[in-house]
């Protein structure tokens, strides 16, 4: 470990930034430029391992040819004794991996991606492949000194994609289980969509808090990368749309060729699913979709429903067929299925003419002098409706039965069996259904005495019951 003070390869060290297994970081000022740069260091014991070195080479040269806005930049790289440095831009920040996505916002999530996909998408058009993305490798500056800004960083294990050499040992794995691609797991030739699979992860992580497959034990969740499909985003972190499933679910493919063509057009994708967050009605979520109140169904309510309308002749110059209204003229009358524009309803006591120009059924209105007769089911064209005073007849020439009307003579009172004339007034003879003769009103007082008799005596039997218990107890006691 360097000493603040400490001068090395040219830079004076001012403090170590971090340590991990391959070496230690420092925050370094070039002794002639004055510049402050991130020094890399690789652990002296490790300088023997020409697969370790060569990887760290490796870095050097691939950063120093990625000039990029969101890439870390290379400025110098060297041996000094028997340990390799390399001075790196400095950003002035923390990385990624320790947002909270629970308070972290999903536009500024997507904003992170964003940024990170056009990184990501120039390394691939130097023919440059990451293979480590995840939030730990994206830094964010502070937005003390200026507006934030995204950097991609650590190509510790990124390689060409034409490169035929291997850097790792047979069945070796460097990158993190956790956002790593199912062809990489498989020791299978990868290319720029690997990346985009672990970057769609790496935005898993920043709107859930977790990996797609998270697992304490590394089987699991290799077998997720490999064999399950991921979860849907929008049930993990309510109100998110649920458009975003089906982007999630592409980049996320088992199979690179049915993901996003690019890392950007994935980031694209999300702005659009994601556009509904604060736009209403363009992505709902599955909150919004889940919680929003049904309108309760509607019950017929006893004497309520549509109310009847007066003809309406619709746009064909055909008229429609019209609902009768009480106390109109027409009320009670049969409609017609259709009618000649202009054409009169007939009234009551004329001819219903039908379009084959036969008289339809014609139903009666209370209080008319017609009400009571039974309809015909045809009528020869012309023929007049029998009026009160004659038999009606039937379609078997036979007379049909005719039911009484209210407030008229003879309403209330029952019918014999046998046929017989109904009233004067109306003066035509019907057979009518056998009805029980109605009880006089002298048969119903004798009722009533009779059934008033047997209460009484109901009631004097219980109180002799009730003396008889009385009596036996006391000859008891």
């Amino acid at each position: 470990m360097l000493a603040a003070g400490t001068t090395f390869a040219g830079y004076v060290i001012e403090r170590q930034l971090g340590r991990g297994g391959m070496g230690s970081v420092y925050l370094a000022r070039d002794a002639r430029s004055k510049r402050r740069a991130a020094l890399k260091l690789l652990n002296q014991e490790l300088f023997s391992d020409h697969r370790i070195r060569a990887r760290f080479e490796r870095e050097a040269d691939l950063v120093s040819r990625l000039a990029h806005p969101n890439i870390v930049a290379a400025y110098d790289s060297g041996l000094e004794g028997e340990q390799l440095w390399l001075a790196m831009q400095y950003i002035d920040g923390a990385d990624a991996g320790t947002l909270d996505p629970q308070t972290l916002p999903p536009q500024k999530s997507l904003w992170i991606v964003r940024e990170t996909a056009a990184a990501l998408d120039f390394a691939h058009e130097q023919g440059v492949l990451h293979r480590d993305v995840k939030p730990a490798n994206i830094l964010l500056t502070r937005a003390t000194a200026g507006p934030e800004q995204v950097f991609l960083t650590d190509f510790g294990i990124a390689k060409l994609r034409d490169d035929a050499g291997h850097l790792t040992q047979t069945g070796a794995f460097t990158a993190t289980l956790s956002f790593a691609s199912p062809e990489q797991l498989m020791g299978a030739p990868l290319d720029p969509t690997s990346d985009q699979y672990s970057l769609a992860c790496t935005l898993f992580w920043l709107l859930t808090g977790a990996a797609p497959f998270e697992s304490k034990h590394a089987p699991v969740v290799v077998q997720g990368h490999l064999q399950k499909p991921p979860p849907a985003i929008s049930e993990v972190r309510w109100g998110l749309p649920v458009q975003l499933d089906a982007v999630m679910q592409r980049a996320l493919s088992k199979h690179p060729q049915e993901r996003f063509r690019s890392c950007t057009e994935f980031a694209e994708a999300v702005r659009l699913a994601m556009s509904g967050i604060s736009s209403a009605g363009t992505a709902p979520t599955r909150q919004a979709q889940e919680s929003s109140p049904q309108p309760p169904q509607q019950r017929p309510v006893a004497g309520s429903g549509p109310q009847p309308t007066y003809q309406m002749p619709s746009d064909a110059g055909q008229s429609m067929p019209r609902q009768p209204v009480a106390g109109h003229p027409g009320f009670g009358q049969p409609l017609h299925a259709q009618s000649a524009p202009g054409q009169p309803i007939p009234q009551l006591g004329g001819q219903m003419p039908s379009e084959a120009g036969q008289s339809m059924p014609r139903q009666p209105v209370a209080g008319h002098s017609g009400f009571g007769q039974p309809s015909h089911a045809q009528s020869a064209p012309g023929q007049p409706i029998p009026q009160l005073g004659g038999q009606m007849p039937s379609e078997a020439g036979q007379s049909m039965p005719r039911q009484p009307i209210a407030a008229k003579n003879g309403y209330g009172q029952p019918y014999p069996a046998q046929q017989q004339p109904v009233s004067s007034r109306h003066g035509y003879s019907n057979r009518v259904a056998s009805q029980p003769p109605a009880m006089s009103g002298a048969g119903k007082s004798a009722d009533q005495t009779l059934r008033s008799k047997v209460v009484l005596i109901i009631g004097l039997c219980a109180v002799l019951l009730v003396l008889a218990a009385v009596v036996v107890m006391l000859t008891v006691l």
